[in-house]
């Protein structure tokens, strides 16, 4: 899928979902361009849309926990002496 689709699948879709359930949509979409995209990519669309954005975020937070976590293993000894 090509990156440029990524607002205007939002949109097409967007005007379909009631108000009260775009968090939850807007959610289900992000994961899913989590499986195609790279953060970074996913990350560039913020500023297009509340709820997008929202979900955008919790993903960038969720990758840079999972980043730290990462780095803190990388730097823990384990040989038992």
């Amino acid at each position: 899928m090509d990156e440029n689709l990524i607002p205007t699948l939002w949109d097409l879709f967007r005007e379909y979902i009631p108000e009260k359930s775009r968090e939850v949509a807007a959610n289900q979409y992000v994961d899913f361009l989590a499986t195609e995209f790279d953060v970074d990519v996913i990350e560039g669309f913020i500023g297009y849309d509340p709820h997008l954005d929202d979900a955008i975020k919790l993903l960038v937070d969720e990758n840079k926990g999972y980043d730290d976590d990462e780095e803190d293993d990388d730097d823990y000894d384990y040989d038992e002496d």
